[in-house]
């Protein structure tokens, strides 16, 4: 019967009579008991195991770029490869292997211009020619400036360089073991011996890393043609490696210390400070990395710049426009100009902007290459090699004006079907 009324006096809508007051104080009292262990335990929880939040934007960044501020404006520097060990030395070293002159962008993006060594000048007061190799042991990097300052004036007025860097041999075998080697994959094997130079190349094909040694063998090896085009060659094909692995997340946090352990073995006048900015800003992105040379007259023994076709590069040269991820032309290069047409002429046939190189090829390839940016335009390279019907895809430094550069090969036979 109790238990029927209970349950009656609920449907009937009776009100229950109010708990005692202690009651009430006891359910407030453990509700506050448990918001305060709540509000210690976020605060003990986020000592331990401290919440995953976004950080700043910086962290974001790629590793080489967080090492300094980008420069303010645009800034060139000359760098030379020297053949001698000592760079401080009162006799600077005779020969001068690799001259560049690059351009770095705040906001990401190199241009770099190979300037043959054994191209040849006619200095002031001199009658005979001679080449630029020789330059440095008369009169140091200043007279080198000077005169590839001239010689990239394009009829205008001469801007020397901002900056200037040279590195050694020894320096360079230190910087690439430091780094712990390159990835590399050479495409043939490479044999020389000179007992009378004490110089023994031995580098086999393939995909491998290169240390100190082995990178400098590299660069040393001229090739059948026994002349500087092979040098040129392989210099172009280690740039983007190399950038990609001095930009490495692994290795971009050493190069400060790195720096500064090596200054004895660079002379520049670039401070650590700004060296670093360099850094940081150039290989911000080694796929905007942009790759032209001078050429040379190929009718005498002493070579000298071939000026017509010198003038578009220098044009673009001076217009000092950072490389552009998104470019759609094409530019193809061969080592004979009824060639290149053809392969031009296909490609144009195909729907792309396709275009012949300023520059005709200085060495046969073994094979042709299609290089391009890192995804930005891969697809772009495979539609190109659709409509060649061979190429190899490879990441690699481009050409002034295009975002895919054709390198023709031995296996680019257009009269064959």
């Amino acid at each position: 019967m109790n238990s029927n009324s209970r349950s009656g006096s609920k449907l009937s809508g009776m009100v229950p009579p109010k708990p005692p007051r202690f009651a009430t104080a006891r359910l407030l009292w453990r509700l506050g008991m448990v918001a305060i262990g709540i509000f210690l335990g976020s605060i003990l929880g986020g000592l331990l195991i401290p919440p995953k939040t976004a950080g700043p934007l910086e962290d974001l960044r790629p590793a080489i770029s967080r090492l300094a501020d980008p420069p303010g404006r645009p800034q060139t520097v000359l760098l030379l490869g020297l053949d001698g060990s000592q760079l401080k030395s009162q006799t600077p070293p005779a020969q001068v292997q690799l001259l560049l002159m690059a351009r770095v962008h705040p906001g990401g993006g190199v241009e770099i211009i190979q300037i043959p060594t054994e191209l040849s000048v006619l200095l002031p007061g001199q009658k005979q020619l001679q080449p630029i190799s020789n330059l440095y042991g008369q009169g140091g990097v200043a007279l080198v400036a000077d005169v590839v300052a001239q010689l990239m004036a394009n009829g205008g007025e001469p801007v020397p360089p901002d900056r200037y860097l040279l590195l050694s041999p020894d320096g360079l075998r230190e910087v690439i073991n430091r780094i712990g080697g390159l990835p590399f994959d050479i495409e043939t094997p490479l044999r020389y011996q000179d007992k009378a130079g004490k110089l023994k190349i031995e580098l086999d094909a393939g995909r491998q890393w290169l240390g100190g040694k082995e990178l400098e063998q590299f660069l040393q090896f001229k090739g059948p043609d026994k002349g500087d085009g092979g040098r040129r060659q392989r210099q172009q094909q280690l740039l983007l490696p190399l950038a990609d692995r001095l930009a490495d997340a692994a290795v971009a946090p050493q190069l400060p210390a790195l720096l500064s352990q090596m200054r004895a073995q660079l002379n520049t006048n670039l401070s650590h400070g700004e060296l670093l900015s360099l850094l940081a800003a150039g290989l911000k992105d080694p796929d905007l990395i942009q790759l032209s040379r001078l050429p040379l007259r190929g009718d005498q023994a002493a070579r000298k710049l071939d000026q017509i076709r010198a003038e578009p590069l220098l044009e673009l040269w001076h217009q000092a426009q950072a490389p552009s991820a998104n470019n759609p032309k094409v530019n193809v290069e061969g080592i004979e100009t009824i060639s290149t047409n053809t392969a031009v002429e296909r490609l144009q046939g195909a729907g792309l902007a396709a275009q012949a190189s300023f520059l005709d090829a200085e060495l046969m390839r073994p094979r042709t290459l299609i290089l391009h940016g890192n995804g930005n335009n891969l697809k772009q390279a495979q539609a190109v090699r659709k409509a060649l019907g061979l190429g190899e895809l490879q990441r690699g430094p481009l050409s002034p004006g295009a975002g895919v550069q054709v390198l023709l090969g031995k296996d680019w036979q257009p009269s064959k079907p």
